[in-house]
């Protein structure tokens, strides 16, 4: 599989050479689609999933409208997603749920996957990262789940993206969600049929990290007896804000990590970003892309 991250679509984009799109950033998040109690506004993300018609799509819900968060003026916030974004919702039952059953009638045998929620161990995502958002973020997902399969019984539902990395708490902080959603429904999970995971090794690491960082979730959910065995790593990258990865390296950690995954998903974070790392480009013509075109 060739899975990418399109965060700024234009027209030269590969999307041909794809099988598999994660719909994230790239203006179509909850607060951008439900602008208003009993609003939305579909015209983009209509767009998008003409664009990628025919793809596996994941789509993420995630990024609270401020009308709809317990806080609308949270820190921490995401400053490319704004005010209240990374406040978990007040009343589900006036916003959340319908904005679930809204999206998955809509997009019913087109959207393949949910990933409830974004990187909930960074502030930027969710915050506070406490008891109470642990587990209201788990009752999110049992609704959601319920609801998604209501309207699309072949959707599969993954929990928000745990990180494996140490600069995000790794999975001792990732844990503390896991374990909540094993409280609210300790046979189901509260309905997932994958756990979703970002590797981003630290700069300067290579593919062993990447390889270490995915044993960890793997680890994680064998210890906690998690209802699937199913991991999908649905954003990953090398390099991430650090120095260059010279191109003949990156294209032995493109191979190395498509061998490491053993199958299993990867979503490459994300295609013509220029400004996340100059070296490990994947755009038309990069070294990077090309053996992602060759391995994936």
């Amino acid at each position: 599989m060739i899975g990418m991250h399109f965060t700024s679509p234009k027209e030269s984009d590969p999307v041909g050479d794809v099988t598999h799109v994660r719909l994230w950033d790239a203006g179509v998040t909850w607060k951008d689609i439900h602008t208003a109690p009993g609003s939305f506004n579909w015209a983009r993300m209509d767009t998008l999933m003409d664009t990628y018609k025919g793809k596996h799509i994941t789509y993420v819900i995630a990024a609270t409208p401020q009308w709809a968060a317990s806080d609308p003026n949270a820190p921490h916030a995401a400053p490319w997603l704004g005010a209240g974004s990374n406040s978990l919702p007040g009343d589900l039952d006036a916003s959340w749920k319908p904005f679930v059953a809204n999206l998955s009638q809509r997009y019913a045998g087109r959207i393949n996957a949910y990933e409830i929620w974004n990187e909930p161990q960074l502030a930027d995502f969710m915050y506070p990262y406490d008891t109470k958002n642990q587990n209201k973020l788990a009752q999110m997902t049992k609704d959601a789940s319920r609801i998604i399969k209501g309207n699309d019984p072949k959707a599969l539902i993954g929990c928000a993206s745990v990180l494996p990395r140490d600069s995000s708490g790794g999975m001792k902080r990732a844990k503390k969600y896991l374990s909540a959603l094993k409280k609210k429904d300790s046979k189901n999970w509260c309905g997932i049929d994958f756990v979703a995971c970002h590797i981003y090794p630290e700069p300067g690491k290579g593919a062993k990290r990447w390889k270490a960082l995915l044993q960890e979730v793997r680890d994680t959910m064998k210890e906690m007896d998690c209802p699937t065995k199913k991991v999908w790593i649905t954003e990953t990258m090398y390099g991430l804000l650090g120095d260059p990865v010279p191109s003949e390296k990156s294209v032995d950690l493109v191979k190395k990590t498509y061998e490491y995954a053993g199958g299993r998903f990867v979503h490459w974070y994300a295609f013509a970003r220029p400004d996340l790392n100059k070296g490990f480009l994947m755009d038309n013509g990069s070294p990077t892309w090309e053996a992602i075109k060759q391995h994936g």
